[in-house]
């Protein structure tokens, strides 16, 4: 699988190994030592990260939704409004503004599936 993040307009993209099954993507996080699990359906993907840093967010379409952060013990909430969600067979492409203490940024995460 391919995974890009697109973070204010700097691109990252990674390729990772994953495990897929209808309506859920596992993979091994390429910057910490989590594990994320991806769960989707046509109007609704759930992204939850567990291990070094955990956090649980849910992305759908004009819509605002809240989710946390944990790192080292703290626990911090982040509020995620989702403007475009696409899910095709081959492609996840979430586009939203994400808030955390304070902080907003505007995000792209896209998952390839196949080649």
């Amino acid at each position: 699988m391919i995974l890009t993040i697109t973070t204010d307009g700097q691109i990252e993209s990674f390729q990772v190994d994953s495990t897929f099954e209808p309506g859920k993507i596992t993979y091994q996080d390429p910057t910490t030592a989590s594990l994320v699990t991806v769960y989707y359906n046509l109007n609704e993907v759930l992204i939850r990260r567990t291990g070094e840093v955990s956090f649980q967010e849910s992305y759908i379409p004009h819509q605002r939704t809240m989710g946390y952060y944990r790192q080292e013990g703290i626990l911090f909430k982040s509020i995620v409004e989702t403007h475009d969600l696409t899910v095709t067979p081959d492609l996840i492409e979430i586009g939203y503004r994400h808030q955390i203490e304070g902080v907003t940024t505007e995000k792209i995460v896209q998952f390839r599936l196949f080649k």
